[in-house]
């Protein structure tokens, strides 16, 4: 395992983190207008206010579901951004230890080594 990524790898990964951020932001912004036609309230017929809630359907708590995960990811990809930013990418925030380039070709937006992230995935 390599000590350091070069100065080359880090603007592979911020490129990719970028692009990657672009999509998924496009993503969110479709499935909250997917939200908005599903539930439209235009077609509400009365005029009382309508809370999401009242008019949710399965299809929008799906919707809502992938929404929540996707700004996850967006939150994540930002947070990669910023280690990119101070320099600290491809560092494991928890035990300072290289971060595998496998991992990192898998997700660029990862802040865990592999022990660190099984370790996270233990204590869920």
């Amino acid at each position: 395992m390599k000590a350091a990524l070069s100065k080359d790898e880090v603007k592979r990964y911020r490129a990719l983190l970028e692009q990657m951020r672009e999509r998924v932001g496009g993503e969110v912004n479709y499935v909250v207008g997917s939200i908005h036609e599903e539930v439209d309230l235009n077609s509400n017929l009365s005029s009382a206010p309508v809370h999401l809630a009242d008019v949710a359907t399965e299809g929008v708590d799906a919707d809502v579901q992938v929404l929540q995960t996707e700004r996850s990811i967006l939150e994540q990809i930002s947070a990669a951004l910023e280690r990119v930013h101070n320099g600290s990418f491809g560092r494991c925030t928890t035990c300072n230890a290289s971060i595998p380039e496998e991992r990192l070709n898998a997700l660029p937006y990862t802040q865990f080594c592999t022990a660190c992230a099984a370790a996270e995935d233990e204590e869920r």
